[in-house]
């Protein structure tokens, strides 16, 4: 045989094989045993005995089949290893909510595909079916591969084998560090943010193996597992790591077989996405299957496997009429981030990626005997580095099977797959690009591959036909529909403004203010994670971690894990993360990056917007946004945090136009009249673009309905929860007629509903003090944000104007050259005086400044009620500023939760008042005093009581001195630690 080998071009493989060498393993350029893939690594499926069955009931089933599945879960497991299988006895089941297998044994069987349908009913956006783990197996410390090992390796050498065993479920790691990245061109790739597009970050492309040791050698440190690796493990390149798993283990043995799953959707719009989107979803579980499943309408998969499912067997599976834009990360039929997956007869219609992989699918993964009709786009690995795939027999007659360096489908994709084979497929064209180091081919023979190499470890493809049996001996009917177990609605927290602080539960909170992302992402977790912040909006389909689509429980736990007590959120600039390369122009297709920021407006369906998906329609609303937002806001209550929810983002029209671009409100990319004028009006020679004005205007009769409706929608959705604190927009530099328009409308809903809201101005100080002046719409403000206007170190107010059109950004970079998002830093004696100014006029409203360099102390002492999530940046900032954040937030909850809120500033009660500050309760029980220099601090008049117990804080360490009693009379002089910056509490001696 002669193979001709392309690694950086097209590769194919022209293979003429006799019937006697067909009848033999046939050659492989990839030296992988894919034959490992499928349950049990190749063996037949099981055929599981029915111990219960469940008819339909017309209504809601969630609750009867969850049930079924919770109770067969505590069935004890039998000697095969599964608890029982449930039969869904013929009809139609209704699931408003979603099926959850998180036990290992358990089969969810149908009487068949034509007989039994479970219609996933609403708009939620949820997946049907889900089945695996809840969390990440937990790895203990990882020990060094020593030598490397090639791609296809299933042996590797440690330093010591002490601790292992067989039978033990390892995992093998290979980091993908700086030197390969760059081996391989995936850095330092031109464009506009292509460090944060398209290079490839160190730690984004480790690929990780599950596997099970199957032989030790202590005397030479081999261990051997029971399947191959699928890239090689280079020294050179980091080598790899193996580490043990210690708690939380993959699910096993799970079965889902004999059934069609249908998405509910709204047969008005074509393109409707507000319904499910997966009808299957494997993940953290082993040795499972989906057999003989029908998936119609749905969104996205039919069958979706996640990274840490291992060793599945989808077979004999249809994806029929998805309903979905036809854009990116839709209709992905069978889509296998995992690892020994085998995906045999499966058929797809109307795919735009009917067999896919995804980033670091980690192999080997097997598409076979598949076909796919009327595919809109390629099939193939289309988010970076699918290691060790094998689509063998596999026919797109509509379009193309590929593996290719490409930037087009997925953010930063680049080298799409790895050591991977098209063998014996037909399509358009068959397309294999891969690196030098690990080569993609094309294969034209007609000898099996997978079935070969099967049968070389004495198994056969044909044992996975066995049938289940539907009658089981009339397994006992289950009908409980009650929902057990249900745990009480925890208390909330409902926060309150007091005497201008924020007050939960009778204590007084102080801590952090958090923005939320609304640009950047990254599909990988680990980028994700790191670098692209938290969004509670943010939707990335089939996967739930911190920067993807967040668990919003774990997010609001993290915020108090981090003491952020309070978040700014709004809506995304826009939904499409090619959009981060700053362009203008009109995007080519409808390939949009993942993972998206929703927002709060719907898709039209009809048209072609400047993301290539369908125009929107921005009177009518986004249900899963809300339902979002919605979910968080009763965390928040329950949590006790504060939500800023700002109905748009200022970003969108003012400074430069590719904010503007995709902005579902751009005629270009909307249904309705909003009279906002195109093309765009650019500003001469170049791409900037100020349209706040228009956009804002009250006096364009059909945008201000289209306005007026959706700040009364959000409230319909929002307005009832106690902890949301509503402003018109994220950074408003808009007229001050909106500001009164977006009040006035809030009244109304209030006066109809029976029930008032928080109303927060974040907006410059112009229309601030003309609101504040204004005798009705001042009573409805309960927070200032005071980001913007400061005093300058000179003493001069500087304060950008609302209603310009000009961005407060774009007024800052006029101003002070080399400044952007804030304006340099001040003194702290400034940063006092602004918050005073305020505070002493309107005592009960909570106001937030941004602490200019200056740290929280001035906010604290002039009477802020936090300090904003903008920070100073640029020269002059405050270095390591957010340690003293964390300690006065920690001395706020330990000293003064009780007492703050019932606190003011007062004046003339110390010497040298510039340099010091006094707190105090209206009695004088409690008094806060910030000695910000000199060696003593001198009480200028007598304090209500003549004794204290003084405690020193040092307010850069937030260590305490021991507590002493002090005099409080008129002239005391109270001797400090130090001369430096120190907090002195008092407490009046009982």
């Amino acid at each position: 045989m002669n193979y001709t080998k392309i690694a950086t071009a097209l590769m194919a493989l022209a293979i003429a094989g006799s019937a006697s060498a067909m009848a033999q393993a046939p050659q492989s350029p990839v030296p992988i045993d894919f034959s490992v893939a499928g349950y049990g690594a190749g063996k037949p499926l099981s055929v599981v005995k029915a111990v219960l069955s469940v008819h339909p009931t017309g209504k809601d089933d969630t609750i009867l089949l969850q049930n079924a599945i919770d109770h067969v879960a505590a069935l004890p497991l039998q000697p095969d290893g599964f608890h029982g299988a449930i039969l869904l006895r013929p009809g139609i089941y209704h699931v408003r909510g979603h099926l959850q297998i998180s036990t290992s044994g358990i089969v969810l069987r149908g009487s068949g595909p034509s007989t039994t349908t479970i219609v996933a009913d609403g708009v939620s956006r949820r997946t049907l079916i889900e089945a695996g783990g809840i969390a990440d197996p937990t790895v203990g410390s990882p020990l060094t591969i020593t030598d490397d090992a090639p791609v296809g390796a299933q042996s590797f050498k440690l330093a010591s084998t002490a601790g292992l065993s067989v039978g033990q479920t390892v995992l093998i790691r290979r980091p993908s560090n700086a030197a390969w990245i760059k081996s391989l061109g995936m850095t330092g790739l031109p464009g506009t943010y292509a460090n944060a597009r398209l290079d490839w970050a160190p730690g984004s492309h480790d690929l990780l193996w599950d596997r099970t040791i199957t032989a030790i050698d202590p005397s030479t440190g081999k261990i051997e597992v029971d399947a191959p690796i699928t890239t090689a493990l280079e020294k050179q390149y980091g080598g790899g790591t193996m580490a043990t798993i210690q708690s939380n283990p993959v699910l096993e043995k799970i079965g889902i077989e004999e059934l069609t799953l249908d998405s509910a959707h709204n047969p008005k719009y074509p393109k409707d996405e507000d319904h499910s989107w997966i009808a299957i979803e494997l993940d953290r579980v082993q040795d499972a299957w989906v057999r003989n499943i029908t998936a119609r309408h749905f969104a996205d998969s039919a069958v979706f496997v996640g990274h840490r499912a291992r060793r599945v067997t989808v077979i004999d599976s249809r994806s029929e009429t998805p309903v979905s834009e036809p854009g990116g990360y839709r209709r992905q039929s069978f889509v296998v981030y995992g690892q020994q997956t085998l995906v045999y007869r499966c058929h797809s219609d109307s795919g735009m990626n009917d067999f896919a992989t995804g980033l670091v699918a980690s192999g080997p993964n097997v598409f076979l005997d598949d076909e796919a009709t009327n595919s809109l786009e390629p099939s193939g690995p289309f988010e970076g580095w699918a290691s060790g795939v094998l689509y063998e027999n596999v026919h797109v007659p509509a379009s193309k099977i590929q593996m290719i360096l490409d930037q087009t489908r997925a953010q930063g994709a680049g080298w799409t797959a790895a050591n991977s084979l098209i063998w014996d497929s037909t399509a358009q064209a068959l397309e294999a690009k891969g690196p030098e180091q690990a080569p993609n081919f094309v294969v034209n023979n007609a000898a099996p591959l997978y079935k070969s190499q099967l049968a070389a470890r004495n198994l056969q493809l044909g044992a996975l036909d066995a049938k289940p049996a539907f009658d089981d001996k009339n397994p006992r009917a289950f009908i409980d529909a009650v929902a057990h177990n249900v745990p009480p609605a925890p208390p909330i927290h409902p926060i309150k403004i007091v005497n201008g602080r924020f007050v939960e539960d009778g204590k007084a909170i102080w801590g952090e203010n958090q923005g939320e992302a609304w640009w950047k992402g990254s599909t990988s977790p680990f980028v994700a994670a790191q670098l692209t912040q938290s969004s509670i909006s943010r939707f990335m389909p089939g996967q739930t971690a911190p920067g993807l689509t967040e668990d919003l429980n774990e997010f609001a736990s993290r915020m108090k894990q981090h003491n952020a007590v309070f978040i700014q959120v709004n809506p995304g600039l826009w939904y499409d993360h090619r959009r981060d390369a700053h362009i203008i122009t009109h995007e080519p297709d409808g390939n949009v990056w993942a993972p998206f920021f929703e927002l709060p407006w719907a898709r039209s369906g009809e048209g072609v917007g400047y993301d290539g998906l369908s125009k929107w329609d921005v009177s009518r609303y986004n249900p899963w946004y809300f339902e979002r937002h919605r979910e968080f806001a009763k965390l928040a209550a329950q949590q006790g945090l504060v939500v800023y929810f700002n109905m748009y983002n200022d970003h969108n029209v003012l400074e430069i136009g590719p904010h503007y671009a995709d902005f579902p409100w751009r005629t270009a990319n909307s249904i309705n009249n909003v009279g906002m004028p195109e093309p765009p009006p650019y500003h001469p020679g170049g791409t900037k673009l100020d349209v706040g004005n228009e956009f804002f205007n009250v006096d364009n009769a059909p945008l201000r309905k289209l306005h007026h409706d959706y700040i009364l929608h959000v409230l319909d959705e929002l307005g009832d929860q106690p902890n949301v604190i509503f402003g018109a927009a994220y950074q408003f530099a808009g007229p001050i007629t909106f500001e009164q328009f977006f009040q006035d409308t809030i009244a109304e809903w209030e006066k109809a509903h029976h029930r008032t809201v928080k109303i927060a101005l974040i907006t410059g100080k112009n229309t601030t003090d003309a609101i504040l002046a204004d005798p009705v719409r001042s009573k409805q403000i309960s927070v200032v944000d005071m980001r913007y206007w400061t005093y300058l170190p000179d003493g001069t107010l500087w304060a950008p104007d609302a209603g310009i059109n000009k961005a407060f950004r774009a007024q800052i970079e006029a101003k002070f050259p080399g400044y952007q998002d804030s304006p340099p830093a001040t003194t702290p004696e400034l940063v006092y005086k602004q918050v005073r100014e305020y505070r002493d006029r309107y005592p009960n409203i909570a106001f937030v400044p941004m602490e200019s360099g200056a740290g929280p102390l001035p906010i604290l002492m002039g009477g802020g009620a936090a300090q904003s999530s903008l920070r100073t940046s640029g020269p002059g900032a405050r270095p390591g500023g957010p340690n003293q954040d964390s300690i006065i937030d920690k001395f706020v909850q330990d000293y003064l939760a009780n007492d703050l809120m019932k606190m003011s500033p007062v004046d003339g009660w110390v010497a040298d008042p510039a340099a010091n500050w006094v707190l105090a309760d209206d009695k004088a029980d409690v008094v806060l005093i910030d000695a910000r220099s000199g060696p003593t601090l001198t009480l200028d008049k007598a304090l209500a009581h003549p004794t204290y117990r003084a405690i020193w804080v040092d307010p850069n360490t937030g260590t305490a001195k021991d507590p002493v009693e002090i005099s409080a009379k008129a002239g005391a002089s109270i001797p400090k630690p130090d001369e430096k910056d120190w907090l002195l509490l008092l407490r009046a001696a009982r």
